[in-house]
C-alpha cells in the first residue's frame, strides 16, 4: 500500500535535505563574506569569533530550512496530481488512507498504481535549484572578500618593496655588527632579541607606521638594557651630590666613562685618606654606602662590588689604604672601558634605527616621557674619509687611528690579520684588539706602564676627548 507514493516522498525528502544544506551553507558563507568586506574596509581582519558565528549559522539554517522545504503528505499529493494530471487521485488516496471499505481500498490501489507508472525523475525542486545557485554565488563572493586587501589606517599606502628590502638588509647589518661586538653578554642578548623581533615585524608588515612603532619600542628597550649594565652612569648622579671634591671628581669620570681618568681620581682619593683620621675615613665610607644604596645599582654589579669593598675596608680601619685604592682603580678602569664600549655600541645602534625609521626625540618621549636618549650617532659626528682625501689632520695616530684632537676614530688603513691571513681595515679590528688586550690586562700579564698606555689608547679610540685626559 502506498509503495509508489513512498518512493516519490523519499525523493522529495532527499531534495529538501540537499536544498537545505546548500542554501544554509551558501547563506552562512555569504554572511561571512559580508563581514570580511566590512571589516577590511575598516582596516581590520576577520577573527575566530566571526568564523564561529558563520559555522553556527551553517548548522542552524539547514535545520530550519528542512522543515520549511519538506512538504507534508497533502502538499506532496497535490503537487503530484498537478504534475502528472491525475485528477486529484493521489490527494484522494492520501485523504482516504485511514478509511475502511472496499471502495476506499480500490481507490487507493488504483491511485498508487497510476502513480507508479509515472517517471519519478520528473519530480523537480525549485528549492534545490535555488540552493545550488546561492551556494556557488556565495563561494565566489567569499573568494572575492578573501582576496580583498585590508584598507590601511588613515589611507597609509603600503611601503615600496625596494624600501622594505633595504630596511631588512640594514637591520641585518646592525644585527651582524652587534653579534661581532664585545659588549656585555646580557646586553648583547637583549639587543639581539629586540633587533630580531623588529626584523620579523619589518618582514611581515607592509606599513611603515607599524615598523616605526616597533622600532621605537626596540630603541627604548635596548636603552633600558644599557642602563641596567652601565652602572657607572647611575653612580655618577649620586656621587655628584658629595661636598668632597675628590668624590665629585669620581662622579665626573663615572659620567664620562673614562677608565684612565677614574683610575687616577680614585688613586688620588686613596692618597688623601692615607693620613686621615678614622672618623674622616669612616665619613667617606658612609658616603660610599649612601650613594651606592640610592643609585639603584644591583649589589652584584662589578663597580658596586669594588666600591662596597673599599667602604668595608675603611670601616674596618685595616689594610693599606693606598694599595687598596690603587687595586680598585685598576679594576674599575677595566670595567669602565667595557661600559664605554657598551655605550658606544648601543648609541650607534640607536642612532642607526632612528635614522632608518625617522624616529625623533618627540616620538620617544611620546611613548616614555622619562626617556633621555641622545639621538646623535658618535660615528657620524666626524666621518672618516679616505687617506687620499686627508690633507693634514691635526692629530694623526698613524695606522692606529685618525682624528681631529677631540675624538679619535679607527682609520681605514689596511693591517694584516693573522687569524684570517688577510689585510683588513683597522676599524673592523678595533673590538677584537680591545678584547685581546683587555684579556691580557685582566690576567695581569702586562706591566703597569703598558696597562696605562693601553687603557688610554682604547679610551681615545672609543670616544674619550683629549681635553678630558688633560684634566685628569
Amino acid at each position: 500500500m502506498f509503495n509508489s507514493f513512498k518512493k516519490f516522498k523519499s525523493k522529495a525528502r532527499f531534495q529538501a535535505i540537499f536544498a537545505s544544506i546548500l542554501l544554509g551553507i551558501g547563506l552562512s558563507v555569504a554572511t561571512l563574506a559580508v563581514m570580511m568586506v566590512t571589516l577590511k574596509i575598516q582596516g581590520k581582519g576577520a577573527e575566530l569569533i566571526h568564523y564561529g558565528i558563520c559555522g553556527a549559522l551553517a548548522v542552524l539554517i539547514p535545520l530550519i530550512l528542512y522543515f520549511i522545504f519538506m512538504p507534508s503528505d497533502r502538499r506532496l499529493a497535490k503537487r503530484l496530481d498537478s504534475l502528472y494530471t491525475l485528477d486529484e487521485k493521489v490527494s484522494t488516496m492520501v485523504e482516504l488512507r485511514e478509511a475502511e471499505g472496499g471502495f476506499a481500498t480500490l481507490q487507493r490501489e488504483d491511485a498508487d498504481e497510476r502513480l507508479g507508472k509515472q517517471p519519478i525523475k520528473m519530480l523537480k525542486s525549485r528549492q534545490l535549484v535555488a540552493g545550488l545557485l546561492v551556494f556557488f554565488i556565495s563561494i565566489v563572493c567569499f573568494a572575492g572578500a578573501w582576496m580583498l586587501p585590508v584598507k590601511a589606517d588613515e589611507g597609509e599606502p603600503p611601503i615600496d618593496a625596494f624600501d622594505k628590502q633595504w630596511l631588512i638588509t640594514a637591520i641585518g647589518e646592525i644585527i651582524t655588527k652587534v653579534e661581532g661586538s664585545y659588549i656585555n653578554e646580557n646586553l648583547k642578548e637583549k639587543t639581539l632579541t629586540e633587533l630580531n623581533g623588529l626584523l620579523d615585524v619589518v618582514e611581515e608588515s607592509n606599513y611603515l607606521s607599524e615598523m616605526k612603532a616597533k622600532a621605537i619600542t626596540v630603541v627604548l628597550s635596548i636603552n633600558s638594557a644599557l642602563a641596567e649594565v652601565n652602572s657607572a652612569e647611575a653612580l655618577a648622579v649620586t656621587f655628584a651630590q658629595s661636598q668632597n671634591e675628590k668624590i665629585t671628581a669620581l662622579a665626573k669620570e663615572f659620567e664620562a666613562l673614562s677608565g684612565t681618568g677614574l683610575k687616577k681620581a680614585i688613586e688620588a682619593l686613596g692618597k688623601s685618606l692615607e693620613n686621615a683620621s678614622y672618623d674622616d675615613a669612616n665619613f667617606v665610607a658612609d658616603e660610599f654606602n649612601s650613594y651606592l644604596a640610592s643609585s639603584g645599582v644591583r649589589s652584584d654589579d662589578p663597580v658596586y662590588a669594588v666600591l662596597k669593598g673599599l667602604s668595608a675596608m675603611l670601616k674596618a680601619g685595616s689594610g693599606n689604604i693606598s694599595d687598596e685604592f690603587d687595586d680598585a682603580g685598576a679594576a674599575l678602569s677595566q670595567e669602565l672601558l667595557l661600559q664605554k664600549l657598551n655605550r658606544t655600541e648601543i648609541d650607534s645602534v640607536i642612532g642607526k634605527l632612528c635614522d632608518l625609521f625617522g624616529i625623533t626625540v618627540d616620538d620617544l618621549t611620546a611613548v616614555d616621557p622619562d626617556t633621555d636618549i641622545d639621538l646623535r650617532d658618535p660615528s657620524n659626528d666626524a666621518p672618516v674619509t679616505d687617506d687620499s682625501e686627508v690633507e693634514e689632520p691635526e692629530n694623526n695616530m698613524g695606522s692606529g687611528g685618525l682624528g681631529t684632537g677631540e675624538v679619535i676614530y679607527g682609520s681605514n688603513d689596511l693591517v694584516f690579520d693573522p687569524d684570517t691571513n688577510t689585510y683588513r681595515p683597522y676599524g673592523e679590528l678595533l673590538n677584537e684588539y680591545f678584547a685581546k688586550a683587555n684579556e691580557q690586562i685582566t690576567d695581569g700579564k702586562t706591566s703597569d706602564k703598558i696597562t696605562d698606555a693601553a687603557e688610554e689608547y682604547f679610551a681615545k679610540l672609543f670616544g674619550s676627548s683629549a681635553g678630558n685626559d688633560d684634566n685628569n
